[in-house]
């Protein structure tokens, strides 16, 4: 507030005298046209600094806070260019009209209107300006429809699942990697549970983040970002990877439906796991361990070494033994893959 009053009194002066200088208000009543202009271009003056004081309290400071220096640079550059078409419409004016007081302060608000529009135009874009003219190129490298060289946000999902690690370190996880601060203290929260499953799944997210910074070839970054005024961890990852131009990478089937339907560009770990997992075809032939019996009448159940559920048709009396089976056919959900097969050369037999 004394900053702001301070900035508010520095311009009533300047108006002031601005305007007493050039005499721009006429004589007013007993005033003389030096009173008039002195009074009313100080108090032009302290209502511009005001409205800026507020302009910047309500747009310029969140912006600052939520991208830095990012949209600092967006608003010199804009402003800068709209400060230039300002001064383009002040020449024009110019050559239009004869020199006046009047053309004088309309040349003037011309110039400030065009400047503080661009600045407000560059502090409202989230992303630099070069990446969002790479946007504009389809022919740019990292532009939002590849995936390549492009930041990658995580979230705690994902560092809980532990793959991270092995996909980074196996380089099919390029560009920088960013952990926002607020997944760090989300991943505390929970390695600090009373719950102790929830304790063990947080500590081991820890490890697992220690192990990814202490790899040389893994680019990792911390972003020390947070938004106040934001409750949702997920709102404020999504939020993050907008302003960054980044892909998100998780494991949250929920995350991952909002973030598609906010236009933010997801790498679901699960998905690319079920994408990379063998395919069978009816009628190939598989070795199934059989370790339990299955929800439906005489049927047995088996895994896959990557986690692929089997039902072995008549296969509950096989528990306990490693049988060969035959794929009769594959099911894919939002879970995963399963596996239907049935006992190589035996007969269906029903039991009850």
């Amino acid at each position: 507030m004394l900053i702001s009053g301070v900035f508010v009194v520095v311009f009533l002066v300047l108006g002031g005298a601005v305007s007493y200088s050039y005499r721009i208000f006429p004589p007013i009543g007993a005033w003389s046209s030096s009173a008039s202009s002195a009074v009313f271009g100080a108090i032009a003056g302290a209502a511009l600094a005001a409205l800026a004081s507020v302009a910047w309290r309500r747009i310029g400071r969140p912006a600052l806070h939520a991208g830095r220096g990012v949209r600092i640079l967006n608003a010199l550059v804009v402003g800068l260019g709209g400060a230039l078409l300002g001064a383009v419409f002040c020449a024009a004016l110019g050559f239009l009209f004869p020199s006046s007081i009047g053309v004088r302060v309309a040349q003037g608000l011309l110039l400030a209107v065009g400047a503080l529009v661009g600045i407000g135009v560059g502090l409202s874009l989230p992303g630099a300006l070069w990446r969002l003219a790479e946007a504009d190129d389809p022919n740019a490298s990292g532009s939002p429809g590849t995936h390549e060289g492009r930041s990658k946000v995580i979230d705690t999902s994902v560092i809980i699942d532990g793959r991270i690690g092995d996909l980074a370190s196996t380089g099919f996880l390029e560009g920088q990697i960013l952990i926002p601060e607020f997944v760090l203290a989300e991943l505390q929260n929970i390695a600090d549970s009373s719950d102790a499953i929830r304790r063990r799944k947080g500590r081991r997210g820890l490890e697992i983040l220690r192990s990814l910074m202490e790899n040389s070839s893994i680019d990792i970054r911390v972003v020390r970002r947070d938004y106040p005024g934001v409750q949702e961890v997920d709102r404020k990852l999504i939020r993050l990877a907008r302003e960054e131009d980044a892909v998100l990478v998780t494991t949250d089937y929920n995350l991952n439906r909002v973030a598609q339907v906010e236009g933010i560009s997801i790498l679901n770990v699960n998905e690319l796991a079920n994408a990379v997992k063998p395919r069978f075809v009816p009628g190939e032939p598989i070795d199934v361990e059989v370790i339990d019996r299955g929800a439906e009448i005489n049927q047995g159940v088996g895994y896959l070494d990557d986690g692929t559920m089997i039902v072995v048709e008549n296969g509950r009396r096989h528990i306990g033994r490693t049988i060969k089976a035959t794929v009769k056919s594959t099911l894919q959900t939002e879970a995963g893959r399963m596996l239907f097969v049935e006992p190589a050369n035996e007969a269906v037999r029903w039991e009850r």
